[in-house]
């Protein structure tokens, strides 16, 4: 879906209904309004052309560019709308920056440069200089016409995101895992203002997992914006203290996945690049190692579970596999389903070893029993792909038939979900329309006490709703 918004009050003025999923970018023809739309389906990697009405005009496939497009993370067009840049990621060292005619499709040139990695954001300037942010490099790469690199521009940059021009020769971006915005000068490339706000308890937590005492521990990024920690949260009716940090050495690349035991050891999953891996850590905090597999190794995992006997359940997305594994690295079970998994993103077990597994691709919840057996395809209601498929269960009256809690990171419709055993849609929950922020919801457990659905949102809180 595209919304369309006026700028002068904000009010919503159309949707444009898209015949494809996962759209990953969009720019607009400052010519005719020609609107650009890249998407990175599994099935579907293209750039769609679509008119001023939402009505496909044209369409620029994978294999029309050399190399193939692989991951378009970003759109933008020279002020003649002659040339699309095309801004795309890819699995080996280096990322891309396509340009091709707007009109056919037929590729122009490609820039190539050790700076791009994952690139996030592309513009150009009147002079076709392309200006290019990259979350991986941690900086902006100013290339001429022909490729050549002018300059880069950085000051301790993390995950920056956004990229545009401001008034008076400079640039604007947006720094996002700092949680600021840095203006830069074009020319000199010097930091000309910085504006920034600040949350001493929490930056960008995804992950959240409920100790019995109540406690809670989540991620978050260090004060800094280095890298990434455990904390372990107190709550009270007034306040949340912050009584452990977690701080492993070397540090966490990419924490995704978060569960504890019944003797509250922690496990983390790290989806490091190229492989991953599991860190193991004591009640107390001490790494006890790290679990690795072999043929394939874990690759890019995500969620993580731990039935009553200790053994786990990972979400390896990579390798697009679920596996069962002993804490020695061990495989004792690789789930298939029926139709095939695509792309596993969570995994939950019940007490009685019945395994859920989440699809993005299908949006929808894999039921099998804890050697294989499948029970059931769970299809959520009025949901067709969803982003971040996160599960929890939901403990119904029936303990061996619990609902389904699932994450709805829609950045238009934020919200958890609770489905029943059969994909039905029982409620939402999220925060009201009028409420003066937003939020971004990841991982939610449900209290001890079945009292609260406790939810880690990205913009630095942990949220709390009544069950």
């Amino acid at each position: 879906m595209i919304y369309k918004y006026r700028t002068t009050d904000y009010q919503l003025i159309k949707n444009i209904s898209l015949s494809f999923y996962v759209p990953t970018a969009l720019t607009i023809s400052p010519i005719n309004g020609d609107i650009y739309v890249a998407t990175t389906d599994t099935t579907d990697t293209s750039i769609y052309v679509l008119n001023k009405n939402g009505e496909q005009i044209n369409k620029f496939n994978a294999s029309n560019f050399s190399p193939p497009l692989s991951q378009p993370t970003a759109l933008t067009m020279d002020k003649t709308a002659e040339r699309l840049y095309i801004a795309d990621r890819n699995d080996s060292t280096t990322g891309r920056i396509f340009v091709i005619n707007s009109q056919t499709g037929r590729q122009l040139q490609v820039y190539i440069n050790s700076n791009i990695y994952r690139p996030t954001a592309v513009i150009v300037d009147v002079n076709l200089n392309v200006y290019v942010a990259d979350m991986a490099t941690n900086c902006i790469i100013a290339l001429t016409s022909n490729g050549t690199l002018i300059r880069t521009y950085t000051n301790s940059l993390y995950n920056p995101q956004g990229l545009t021009f401001a008034p008076y020769a400079s640039l604007l971006l947006s720094d996002t895992l700092n949680n600021r915005l840095v203006l830069f000068d074009v020319v000199s490339a010097k930091v000309l203002q910085i504006y920034s706000s600040h949350d001493p308890v929490l930056i960008a937590p995804r992950l959240v997992a409920l100790l019995n005492s109540g406690d809670i521990y989540v991620n978050s990024l260090t004060d800094d914006i280095g890298y990434n920690i455990l904390k372990k949260l107190t709550i009270t009716n007034s306040s949340a203290n912050v009584t452990q940090i977690i701080n492993p050495k070397p540090h966490f690349d990419f924490p995704v996945g978060l569960a504890v035991d019944t003797k509250n050891q922690i496990y983390v999953t790290d989806g490091n690049i190229p492989y991953g891996y599991i860190h193991m850590f004591a009640s107390n905090g001490t790494e006890l190692g790290r679990i690795y597999t072999n043929n394939p190794p874990l690759k890019n995992p995500h969620g993580i579970a731990i039935d009553l006997q200790g053994d786990l359940y990972v979400a390896d997305s990579g390798n697009v596999r679920v596996i069962k594994l002993l804490i020695n690295g061990t495989i004792i079970q690789n789930y298939q389903t029926t139709p095939p998994l695509q792309y596993v993103y969570d995994v939950k077990v019940r007490d009685d070893g019945v395994v859920y597994i989440s699809d993005t691709e299908c949006a929808c919840v894999y039921q099998l029993t804890n050697d294989g057996r499948q029970l059931a395809v769970i299809k959520l209601e009025t949901q067709q792909r969803l982003v971040d498929l996160l599960i929890t269960l939901y403990p119904s009256s029936a303990s061996s038939d619990p609902d389904l809690l699932v994450t709805m990171a829609d950045p238009f419709s934020p919200q958890v979900n609770r489905y029943a055993s059969n994909g039905t849609l029982i409620a939402g929950y999220t925060i009201p329309l009028s409420a003066s922020t937003s939020w971004t919801p990841y991982a939610s457990v449900i209290d001890e006490k079945r009292r609260w659905l406790i939810v880690a949102e990205s913009g630095g809180r942990i949220m709390f709703f009544d069950l």
